[in-house]
């Protein structure tokens, strides 16, 4: 075997072994955190800010930590969730309001393209709110948001699709609210889950595998 071939050989294998050593270090970068014992486990494709690097980061998916250690997923429009528990193999998370009222920041989500959907589809109803004087409105109306409402005002929510019928009419309109679970509106329920259609990661993850980007490519794939 002459020089020349024993010299690319050489090359060749000396090459491979950078990229898996440059590979395994991003692999390290991009591996799973939380914010504290209790909280979530954050891993691809979430991300937490000011810790992961830029090559971890899929669109979408950031979140950070408060200075009470909670894990915190961060929207437009400064809509802000604390997110209790992740299930990366159904691709679902658990988001609350962290001051008990859902309400105040539901209607916003209306506005904001972001990569995730309610789970429960079976119960998404439309609503409008309406700005009422207490001393004007009569309770069967509507559905009174006790959080949203204050001394001298009301914040009533009706049913979309009978509006014409029972909205009050002394009540001038606050906005609609599309398709959002009626356990939000009714007020009985300060969490609910999301879950993510893209990235595909369920199968990787529930084969012990992990998933991420190589470099900065996307999709995310199974890689290790």
């Amino acid at each position: 075997m002459d020089n020349s071939l024993l010299l690319c050989i050489f090359l060749f294998c000396l090459l491979l072994l950078v990229n898996a050593k440059e590979f395994a270090a991003e692999l390290d970068e991009c591996k799973e955190t939380r914010c504290s014992d209790y909280g979530p486990t954050i891993r691809s494709p979430f991300w937490l800010k000011d810790h992961h690097p830029e090559h971890c980061r899929y669109p979408g998916f950031e979140l950070s930590c408060t200075e009470d250690k909670d894990t915190m997923l961060e929207l437009p429009r400064a809509v802000k969730l604390f997110v209790k528990h992740i299930n990366y193999t159904a691709q679902q998370f658990d988001v609350y309001d962290p001051v008990g009222c859902l309400a105040r920041q539901i209607g916003i989500l209306n506005f904001i393209p972001f990569p995730f959907q309610f789970t429960d589809f079976s119960y998404l109803s439309d609503y409008t709110l309406f700005n009422c004087s207490s001393d004007k409105y009569y309770p069967y109306e509507g559905i009174v948001i006790p959080c949203l409402s204050n001394h001298g005002y009301q914040i009533v929510a009706v049913d979309s699709a009978i509006r014409a019928c029972s909205a009050p009419l002394s009540c001038p309109k606050m906005y609609d609210i599309i398709s959002v679970p009626s356990s939000l509106i009714f007020g009985y329920a300060n969490d609910f889950q999301l879950n993510w259609f893209k990235p595909m990661c369920g199968n990787c993850d529930a084969e012990g595998k992990k998933c991420g980007m190589k470099g900065n490519t996307r999709p995310l794939r199974t890689i290790g």
